[in-house]
């Protein structure tokens, strides 16, 4: 059982999302063809791979300045609007777990609900837009009613609740983003971003098994 993320176990948990998603570019790339500019999965790539570079340098032993560099090497590396917005899950978690020696279930609550936050603020999206909001919202929903201390059942809850929210996505007709363009021909695909938030979370349960 982990009801605990110390620093050096947080750092291997981010160095694995890293490492996932840069493995998983030609899916979110193909998912990005089909309704958008087929780019999501290099910019991500190009984003995780900064992030990585800047986990390696970080010296610090404070949770928080760990996650910033993080997100920050996201920013950084990504471009386009995937960078504040996916580097904004680490860098807005950062602020809410500020001070804090390790993360237990309430810090990771903390983390996500401010994400959410910050994400829906900095994008204006709201649920049925077919963004990655469709995958953070029922995430972060899922962690708030769980009872779970322990952090891998706890992360397993909120990826099942993104996946749920992936799928919904297929349903939509999208707000944001090039696929609005689409109208209804948009339907029936899943968004690439809502995607890339499951896969971000099912990655942390793992991380923490």
């Amino acid at each position: 059982m982990t009801d605990t993320l110390n620093h050096t176990a947080l750092k291997n948990a981010l160095e694995e999302v890293g490492k996932t998603i840069i493995a998983r570019k030609e899916e979110l790339c193909r998912l990005d063809s089909l309704i958008g500019d087929g780019d999501h999965g290099v910019g991500m790539s190009h984003g995780f791979e900064s992030a990585l570079k800047k986990l390696s340098q970080e010296q610090s032993e404070e949770i928080d300045k760990l996650m910033r560099s993080f997100g920050m090497g996201v920013i950084s590396g990504a471009g386009g609007a995937s960078g504040p917005l996916f580097g904004g899950l680490f860098t807005e978690g950062a602020k809410a777990v500020k001070g804090r020696p390790s993360l237990d279930a309430q810090a990771i609550k903390q983390w996500w609900k401010s994400a959410l936050e910050a994400t829906m603020k900095r994008g204006g999206a709201k649920l049925g837009d077919k963004t990655m909001v469709d995958a953070l919202i029922p995430a972060v929903e899922a962690l708030e009613t769980s009872k779970e201390t322990d952090l891998a059942l706890l992360f397993q809850a909120a990826a099942k609740g993104a996946w749920e929210g992936v799928e919904k996505t297929k349903q939509y007709v999208a707000g944001q983003g090039r696929s609005r363009y689409l109208g209804e021909r948009a339907i029936g695909h899943q968004d690439a971003g809502a995607t890339s938030v499951a896969i971000i979370l099912d990655t942390l349960a793992k991380a923490c098994a």
